[in-house]
Order: C-alpha cells, then sequence, then structure tokens
C-alpha cells in the first residue's frame, strides 16, 4: 500500500502501531505493510535454513548485474507487466525455486557453489538459466553469461 505523509518526509522507515514503513528506491515511494510475527511452524524453519544456505552462496558481482539487466527486460514482458519484480534478488530465489522443482538432485537447503559446478547446474549463468527453461526468455539474453 503506498503511503501519503504530510510534511514532507519522503524516507520514513520503521514500526509503529502494528504497520511497518518503509521506502523502496528503486520505486521513490514509501510503503507501508502490516506487520506480523511469522509463526514457529516446520515450513517456516525449513524456509529459513533455505534462505540462510542461499545466502552462503554469494553470487559474484557481474552476475548480479546479469541479473539485474534480465530483470529489466522481464518486467517489459507483456505478462509480468501489471505486477513486476523489484529486485534481482527476488528473480534469483525464484529461479532456484524452479531449478530444484525440475532436478531432484537439487535440495536448497544443502547446494554450494561447488555442487552447481560439479554438477553443471543451468543456474551458472542467466542465459543457460533461460536455456533450460527456468525463466522465460528476453530480448538480447544470450550476452548474460557471467557465473556465478
Amino acid at each position: 500500500m503506498k503511503v501519503h505523509l504530510s510534511m514532507g518526509v519522503n524516507g520514513l522507515s520503521g514500526k509503529a502501531e502494528g504497520v511497518v514503513y518503509y521506502y523502496h528506491p528503486k520505486l521513490k515511494l514509501c510503503l507501508v505493510r502490516k506487520y506480523s510475527v511469522p509463526n514457529n511452524a516446520n515450513n517456516t524453519n525449513r524456509t529459513k535454513a533455505i534462505m540462510a544456505n542461499l545466502k552462503l552462496i554469494q553470487p559474484s558481482a557481474g552476475f548480479k548485474v546479469d541479473f539485474d539487466d534480465y530483470l529489466t527486460g522481464y518486467n517489459k514482458l507483456k505478462e509480468f507487466q501489471h505486477k513486476p519484480m523489484l529486485s534481482w534478488y527476488n528473480l534469483y530465489i525464484k529461479m532456484l525455486f524452479a531449478l530444484q522443482k525440475m532436478d531432484t538432485r537439487v535440495n536448497l537447503q544443502t547446494l554450494t557453489r561447488e555442487q552447481i559446478y560439479a554438477q553443471n547446474l543451468p543456474c551458472k549463468t542467466v542465459c543457460a538459466t533461460i536455456e533450460a527453461g527456468l525463466l522465460p526468455p528476453v530480448k538480447d539474453s544470450q550476452w548474460l553469461t557471467k557465473e556465478i
């Protein structure tokens, strides 16, 4: 939800009265969402373990730039214009979950950079990811070849 603030404050962030305010630099908007504490269910713990493990992969700066370039083309696709992705990382996570669904050897709780190279997984480059069908093709995607 967009926030309209009086007094010309642009970058409000923090928690107040059950909501969280934050500034999104790409949208150049202050947004608000309801504050919720996640419950301690098995799925929550599993997701937490997956996200902690994926953070350890630490993609290279070139790979991030390639994903940013891909993100621009992705958001121009007709089927995604109504709800664009705002961050390369969101698309990266979407790609890795699609990889896990496609390949039974992949477990995101234990995936490592070494495993990606040893098993020659298609998530090594953005171009290979598109060729494997994990992400939709965009214009000039053949140049997105920087490795993870």
